[in-house]
Order: C-alpha cells, then structure tokens, then sequence
C-alpha cells in the first residue's frame, strides 16, 4: 500500500511538470535536441551500453527485488504478459520524463543563451557608446563585422571579454546522474515563477522515487526471511521489517 504512494505520486509531479514546462519559453527547443538523431552517438558502442545499463538498473534486473514481489503471485499468474507489461511501463516512462526534462532543459539553455547574448549586447552599446536599440540580438553578428571593420584596434582588445554565445553549445552541455537532479533542474528551478512549490515538488518526488526504490530492495531480503520457516517460527512479520 505504501507503494501505491511513492509510485503514483512521482507520475503526478511530472505531468504537473510536463504542463509547465511545455509552457516555458524555449522549451520547443529542447524537445527539437532530443529528438533529433545524432548519427556519430548512434554508431557509438558506448551509447548501446549506457542505454542497455540504463534499462537494466531501471528495471531492477538481478536485485532480487523482482522476484521478490513476483514470489505474491499466484501459481496460475500470467508472468509473460506481466514481464512484457512492466517492459513497457519502463520504457514509457522514461520517454514521459526524457520530455519532462528536456523542455525544462530547453528552457535552461535558452535563457543562458539569450542571458549570454544580453550582456556581449550591453558590453559593445557601452564600449562604443551606441544608441540604445541599434544592438539586437538580430543584429549582433553584422555589427560585430561593421565594428570589426570600423574600430579595428578598439574592438580587439574587447575580444577576449566577448563570449561565443551559441544555444547548440548549451544544449550539448547535457549533464547526467546527480548533476542532472540537483544542478541543473535547481537552475531551471530558480528561473521559473513560484520557485519554492516547484522545488518542494522535485524534491518530495525524489524522496518518493528514492523510498520507493529502497522498499524494493528491502523486499527481496525481507521475502526470503519472512518465508524461512526457521525464523519466522521465532520472530514475527513486524519484527523481522525492523
């Protein structure tokens, strides 16, 4: 019954998550980079085996905690249509939360983007004193060419403070693990309206997917004792948990 909780309330916060961050400003972005193929990553070894320990660890493959809450069945329980079922489940939902993040994601890149884009925008309007809205981000590239070709001497020694704003290069600084979970969502976090109830939320959903993950683990030590008939002779259920 617990389970019942830390399962389904995680599926909550992301499709809350899922309505705001397709809302976000650059969000679009995001989702265009991560459905888009990337051939040198496909035909990378490596790729297949990051994918294939992804979907081994998610699923739960030789924790034991399968079996474990398998072992409840009934003997005439349908294991095959089940495996393929949680299969599915699996994979589904890392599609789900795959967009969830990537335009949350999107958003994160476009705003350092454009944050990026701002301030090389406010450094040339100060250094060669120009009108305000002669600079846009439209523009940028011409009248760093018209500027080069002008103020040869001046706009060389601006160079090394001019950042090469690329929003490609903020998307292909995907990070994964636990800079993923706690860098870069906090970023986006903090940039988003009403940031407190969208970090309460995050992290509630971690504490949830993470009880969740332990209560699997904990059953497949806890099956084998509680069904040993020497120990439970002794010892009963609640104890046994403890």
């Amino acid at each position: 019954q617990v389970v019942y909780v830390t399962a389904s309330l995680p599926y909550c916060v992301l499709i809350i998550y899922l309505i705001r961050g397709l809302t976000l400003h650059g969000a679009v972005n995001g989702l265009i980079y991560m459905f888009t193929p990337k051939l040198e990553q496909l035909s990378n070894p490596k790729t297949w085996i990051s994918a294939a320990t992804q979907i081994f660890f998610s699923l739960g493959l030789g924790f034991g905690s399968l079996i474990a809450f398998a072992s409840y069945n009934e003997p005439s329980n349908n294991c095959e249509r089940h495996a393929i079922i949680v299969s599915l489940i699996n994979s589904i939902t890392s599609i789900f939360a795959s967009i969830v993040t990537f335009s949350i994601y999107g958003f994160k890149a476009t705003f350092n983007y454009e944050s990026c884009i701002n301030k090389v925008i406010l450094l040339l309007m100060n250094a060669f004193d120009l009108e305000e809205g002669s600079l846009t981000a439209d523009n940028l590239n011409e009248m760093k060419d018209y500027l080069m070709a002008t103020h040869p001497q001046e706009y060389t020694q601006l160079l090394p403070q001019l950042k090469n704003c690329s929003l490609e290069a903020e998307l292909d600084t995907a990070v994964q693990g636990t800079g993923l979970a706690f860098i870069v969502y906090s970023e986006a976090i903090k940039n988003m309206e009403v940031p407190q109830l969208y970090s309460v939320l995050y992290f509630v959903m971690l504490l949830m997917l993470g009880i969740g993950s332990m209560l699997g683990n904990t059953a497949a030590i806890l099956t084998p004792l509680t069904d040993s008939r020497v120990i439970a002779a002794h010892f009963p259920k609640e104890v046994i948990s403890g």
